[in-house]
């Protein structure tokens, strides 16, 4: 099947290349359509975020892009949302992307993915070692981010599992991953199923945990295949063994961004 992916990262934010080597990484891959989601702006953290300054000359390129390539590939301009940004104005894009990288406790955002020691330092610092304790805020902070921004998308459902700290198969974490879940699909049933942290060599599996996956499946929920690439070599990463699990739980379709609607796609 010819794929999509709408988590796409450039240089306007912590991505590797220009969003035009994408497009023709993409257009060499066959791919049906890209969309580009690079990180809104946090003024707590710079150095993996989109600018103001530069958020207009993001837009403009997209934009550009769009009408050079339309008879190649479907382009699409989106932004990936942290529940921490503020959307300055979502008619600019097409999508927006919602998640959670941050846990903020007292005055300090505690970033979620940035190294392993990091979050083992932060479950000691502010949950005493309680490791459940710090799942479930997250997934707190992941359902008033989803419910703020209510986002066409949802990205990443379960990003605190990149570095294999939590048991999850205990059944605190679970209900704690499914109650938020459920509020969340409320929000938007479209979740996304993201390789970006096995690409990255973080993970051996994707976003969300299986589990989870026959639960969006259960209410109703659907599934967009999604790279979250930094890198254009990775555009489809792992996408024909994702198909194959999402085959294993019982789906029959994930959606895609086509002709400006999101659609349903048999795999």
């Amino acid at each position: 099947m010819r794929y999509s992916t709408l988590h796409t990262h450039t240089i306007f934010s912590d991505g590797k290349h220009m969003p035009e080597d994408n497009v023709l990484s993409a257009i060499a891959k066959n791919m049906v359509s890209i969309g580009f989601s690079d990180h809104s702006y946090t003024d707590f953290k710079l150095d993996c975020c989109i600018k103001p300054v530069t958020t207009p000359a993001y837009i403009a390129e997209i934009r550009r892009l769009q009408k050079k390539y339309a008879d190649q590939i479907e382009i699409y301009l989106g932004m990936e949302y942290d529940g921490f940004s503020t959307v300055e104005n979502r008619e600019l894009y097409d999508y927006i992307l919602g998640d959670a990288h941050y846990l903020k406790i007292g005055d300090e955002y505690c970033t979620v993915d940035d190294s392993k020691a990091t979050q083992l330092e932060h479950i000691h610092k502010h949950f005493s070692g309680n490791a459940m304790a710090y799942a479930k805020a997250y997934f707190e902070t992941y359902v008033d981010s989803v419910q703020r921004l209510k986002p066409e998308i949802l990205g990443h459902f379960d990003l605190l599992t990149k570095f294999n700290v939590f048991d999850e198969s205990a059944p605190t974490y679970q209900k704690a991953a499914l109650d938020a879940l459920t509020t969340s699909l409320k929000v938007s049933p479209l979740i996304e199923m993201n390789t970006g942290a096995m690409s990255r060599k973080a993970k051996d599996s994707p976003y969300p945990a299986p589990f989870l996956l026959k639960e969006i499946l259960n209410q109703g929920g659907h599934i967009i295949l999604n790279s979250d690439s930094h890198d254009l070599n990775h555009l489809d990463f792992y996408f024909d063994e994702s198909i194959e699990i999402l085959r294993s739980v019982g789906y029959k379709h994930i959606v895609q961004l086509i002709g400006g609607k999101f659609v349903e796609v048999g795999i």
